[in-house]
């Protein structure tokens, strides 16, 4: 399959994405992506790979505004992904 690319950012924020984790699965992407649709966010999962092993990362956004990352960010954090912070892309 073909791997998906990085949602276009159309915000004016330097970080308008929160990352919520990096998976060596796939299943485990796709099982926190599927969270995250619960919890009412539309994530991406973007197949990338580093010195040749393949991974996964699980995207929410973009952000509009500084408030709505804080508030994604809050919500997310709710949902158990402590370790989720903002990113570029």
């Amino acid at each position: 399959p073909a791997a998906a690319t990085a949602p276009a950012a159309s915000s004016s924020l330097d970080k308008p994405f929160i990352q919520i984790g990096i998976f060596s699965i796939e299943q485990n992407a796709n099982n926190t992506a599927t969270a995250m649709r619960q919890a009412g966010m539309v994530p991406t999962v973007l197949e990338q790979s580093s010195s040749g092993k393949a991974f996964w990362r699980v995207l929410v956004g973009p952000a509009q505004t500084r408030a709505e990352r804080s508030t994604l960010l809050a919500k997310i954090k709710d949902t158990g992904f402590t370790d989720a912070y903002a990113v570029t892309n």
